[in-house]
């Protein structure tokens, strides 16, 4: 019984180990090239594993994709949980932005570079249907409408630190949450300048 422990241990390490590398290798050619250009081949070579090696653990290059992305949702999911379930609109708001804002350079790329998109947008889809799941403010509308608010919510809230992330990160975290709260809460018309 002691042996077959030691054992699983043992075989639990070289898979935790092999997957940290074939990880390690993808984060840096995502710093280093598009998403159409990341091959098993390459990525085994960087990782120093066999090609069969990576199909052991990942059927395809997407399913890493969706490892990693599920990894970043598992992080924000045990942030968000610390807000009550009907937290207002404005601390949630807070905790995206706040979570976003501390992502490393890898994660970045993948939720601002383009050919990355298509993964991020459905990681964020995911995050809204976990909100909507503790609380749902929405649950008089229709499906349909729900459907075009959270549409809204989140892929605007994505967009919007996109462009936080091309401007150089310029305006404080502080002030992007409290524009994004008063253009979420109040629209286009409480930050319009009239002359």
């Amino acid at each position: 019984m002691m042996e077959e422990r030691k054992i699983g241990r043992k075989t639990d390490l070289r898979v935790l180990k092999t997957q940290k590398a074939i990880k390690d290798a993808f984060k840096e050619m995502v710093m280093e090239m598009d998403a159409s250009q990341i091959t098993v081949k390459e990525l085994s070579e960087r990782a120093q594993i066999h090609r069969k090696t990576f199909y052991l653990h990942y059927t395809t290059i997407e399913a890493l994709f969706e490892d990693i992305m599920k990894d970043l949702f598992q992080e924000y999911c045990r942030l968000i949980e610390q807000t009550a379930p009907d937290a207002p609109f404005d601390e949630v708001n807070r905790v995206f932005f706040t979570f976003m804002s501390r992502q490393e350079p890898y994660m970045e790329r993948m939720v601002c570079a383009p050919s990355y998109r298509d993964f991020s947008d459905k990681l964020f889809m995911t995050m809204m249907i976990h909100n909507r799941s503790r609380y749902n403010p929405y649950a008089n509308y229709s499906k349909e409408e729900q459907n075009v608010i959270n549409t809204f919510l989140c892929l605007t809230s994505v967009n919007i630190y996109r462009q936080w992330v091309k401007d150089g990160k310029v305006l404080s975290l502080e002030d992007l949450i409290e524009l994004t709260n008063r253009l979420f809460l109040h629209g286009i018309s409480d930050v319009r300048h009239d002359l």
